[in-house]
């Protein structure tokens, strides 16, 4: 272990820079909340803690996040299940198919359900939870199926044998042995989309019409729209505090989730009954249900007209779509500025994410570890709250850098590089890097010219997926993105906020640019990654 003390510091930098980067923001947020006018003052504290709106918004975020939980869990679960009990012509397919909505942008999601259930939908569900509670649970069940299956396709085959030799049907042998040894990662995953949920902002912006809020939501409102900056700060507090101990219970989980060890055999096998193919039957309907069908109904409600018939004007006029959105920009714009940003945001995370990586994965569970979950854990809109605080503080003010947006789309981003590469690099064997340095190879040259070349698909993955989540990121964005620059998930919320329904359909075509532009980039990844593995999909 002596040998690679010598490039440990690189990694501790990067680690650094993360915790700084977070701590900055958030503590521009707590500080607004107690100080005013450049004195120390509670008023804004009492203000907010007096008002019995702000106790009404905090019950209310906290059940939607436990509904949206549920409801995730009911048909995570089970999906999970099948997709890791059975082989079936097109699983991989379906497994990719599940994870389509997560990386999606939020308001990307929102827009889809809202041409189906929002305001302007098929089904007019106006001033109701039901679009938002769909919409969570399209966006997070690729949590449970990953979390969850995981630990499924850990556990060793034979539990199930000696269940059933003991005369416990297949579903008592399921619901006795099976579930309660993966209840940890049903836990841990719980846990996660409930903290997704708890902070949600883009899909209750777009599906909420106004009409329904939640705590990030209000902050927004007071921030940009009441210009109550210290009353949005001290609710931004509260919502960092609901966010520790939501992460203090998931670390709590993560703890006891171990996996069995694997048997000899595979733990999926083939369908053999009508029961079973019935099962495999209803997830794939329920994964085109979340995937397919939102996104066709983001297609068609592009393509709708005012009277009912479907045309391409919506299309047509999408680059002079900026009067009365409050855009100084056409759409087109926004869409290079997205892409410029992100690509600026995700050379940010490559440089911070690879060396933090390299420590993570050599200390799972340690600090660097716990470092690199906050930003996922720490509200979007704390974070831009924060940053336009921080930035504009005397003698300096930033708020008009260009910089500052891939900043905070790069904080968001580097967690999930951190995640890809660090899994490729515990993977690989310990004995490749020892016979390089018998051969003389020093740390340096072991990491350029022996772990890199073996990672480096995880490296484009996990930069692919940086560059999306940075193309869709708007919780942040939206606090900081100038009049003359926005970014496409800006521009899409403006064009919602258009009276008439032009609004509405230019919103839809270009939300489909951006469902393009996201695949398409996670389709030149794919290849990447298969050029730099020489790997290939599951036929299964």
């Amino acid at each position: 272990m002596n040998r690679r003390r010598p490039d440990q510091p690189v990694g501790r930098v990067a680690v650094a820079a993360v915790a700084v980067a977070v701590a900055v923001p958030v503590v521009a947020v707590l500080g607004r909340a107690l100080r005013i006018d450049g004195a120390w003052s509670l008023d804004a504290l009492e203000r907010i803690l007096s008002n019995g709106r702000t106790w009404r918004l905090v019950v209310v975020t906290v059940a939607q996040a436990i509904v949206s939980t549920a409801l995730t869990a009911v048909i995570g679960v089970p999906l999970a299940w099948v997709l890791a009990r059975f082989r079936f012509p097109g699983r991989s397919a379906v497994r990719t198919a599940a994870m389509v909505p997560f990386v999606l942008p939020s308001v990307v999601l929102g827009s889809a359900i809202a041409s189906i259930l929002g305001p302007r939908g098929l089904v007019d569900l106006r001033a109701t939870w039901w679009p938002v509670l769909v919409a969570h649970v399209c966006f997070n069940l690729a949590v449970f199926v990953r979390v969850v299956g995981a630990a499924l396709d850990g556990l060793d085959p034979a539990i199930e044998d000696v269940a059933r030799t003991l005369g416990a049907t297949p579903w008592k042998a399921a619901r006795r042995v099976m579930l309660p040894a993966v209840a940890p990662a049903i836990g841990a995953a719980a846990v996660v989309v409930f903290l997704f949920c708890l902070t949600s902002f883009g899909v209750i912006v777009i599906l909420g019409g106004g009409s329904v809020s939640t705590l990030e939501v209000e902050i927004w409102v007071r921030a940009t729209r009441q210009f109550d900056l210290s009353g949005a700060a001290v609710l931004a507090g509260i919502q960092v505090l609901a966010v520790v101990a939501t992460l203090a219970l998931h670390a709590r989980f993560a703890r006891r989730s171990v996996r069995a060890r694997r048997g000899g055999r595979r733990w999926a096998r083939r369908p053999d009954s009508v029961g079973e193919w019935t099962q495999v039957l209803a997830a794939v309907v329920a994964v085109g249900a979340v995937t397919v069908v939102p996104i066709a109904a983001l297609v068609e409600r592009s393509l709708r007209l005012s009277d009912g018939t479907h045309g391409l004007d919506h299309w047509r006029h999408l680059g002079a779509a900026s009067a009365g959105t409050g855009l100084t920009v056409s759409p087109w714009d926004a869409v290079r500025v997205s892409i410029l940003s992100a690509l600026a945001a995700t050379a940010i995370a490559v440089v911070v994410g690879v060396p933090a990586a390299r420590l993570v994965a050599r200390r799972p569970g340690g600090a660097a570890d716990r470092v690199m979950l906050v930003p996922l854990g720490v509200s979007a809109t704390t974070i831009g709250l924060g940053l336009l605080l921080a930035a504009g503080r005397p003698p300096v003010d930033l708020r008009r850098a260009w910089w500052l947006v891939p900043a905070a789309q790069a904080l968001v981003a580097v967690p999930l590089l951190v995640r890809a590469v660090a899994t490729a690099l515990r993977e690989l064997p310990p004995s490749v890097s020892d016979v390089a340095a018998t051969l003389g190879a020093g740390p340096a040259r072991r990491w350029w010219r022996v772990e890199l070349p073996m990672v480096r698909g995880a490296v484009v993955a996990g930069a692919g997926l940086a560059f999306v989540a940075s193309l869709g990121e708007f919780g942040a964005t939206v606090f900081l993105a100038r009049a003359d620059r926005p970014t496409v998930p800006v521009a899409i919320e403006r064009l919602m906020s258009r009276p008439g329904s032009a609004g509405f359909g230019q919103a839809m075509a270009l939300s489909c640019v951006l469902v393009l532009l996201c695949g398409a980039v996670l389709a030149v990844v794919d290849r990447g990654v298969d050029a730099f593995t020489g790997s290939s999909s599951d036929p299964a």
